[in-house]
């Protein structure tokens, strides 16, 4: 196998282990140079092997195969505070007073809405009446725990915000 191959290969791998990376956080782990990781990760995701979703400023990026469309979402949300802090208490309290759950994750009207309105339309919260609640609990639960190790540190801080709000 060529260097270019072996750098692909660790570059699956990395993104197998750790979906949803953007690309300094894949910078960081691989040491690879800027221009070389960019063409790596085009000629990846130009030949299917590797997807990216646009979150905000960031570009995060999943193995094509080894992860089902509900993990790549999961992976993206769970990376977002905003969507994380909204996810974590639906879990907790599986379903919730829309207004009620804007106001203990300290969002306001705007941020709540275009971050409710994203984790809906990937499927993952619904709306009935003013409630909401996550639509499958046991799937977002299990899609953490395959990714956990990606975003432990996150996760860990996130509760700890979440736990001093509280």
């Amino acid at each position: 196998m060529d260097n270019k191959e072996d750098q692909r290969e660790k570059l699956i791998a990395l993104l197998s282990r750790n979906p949803g990376l953007h690309f300094r956080a894949i910078q960081r782990e691989t040491e690879m140079a800027v221009g070389q990781l960019e063409y790596h990760l085009y000629q990846l995701e130009k030949n299917g092997k590797i997807s990216s979703k646009r979150d905000g400023r960031y570009k995060r990026y999943f193995v094509s195969e080894s992860t089902s469309a509900l993990e790549k979402k999961i992976a993206y949300h769970m990376r977002n505070k905003k969507s994380r802090d909204i996810i974590f208490r639906l879990l907790r309290s599986s379903h919730e007073e829309a207004e009620q759950l804007r106001k203990k994750t300290r969002l306001n009207q705007k941020e709540f809405d275009m971050t409710a309105n994203a984790l809906m339309d990937d499927m993952i919260l619904k709306f009935e009446g003013s409630e909401i609640y996550i639509v499958e609990p046991d799937l977002v639960k299990n899609a953490i725990k395959k990714v956990k190790t990606s975003f432990l540190n996150e996760l860990a801080e996130s509760l700890i915000d979440f736990l001093d709000s509280e």
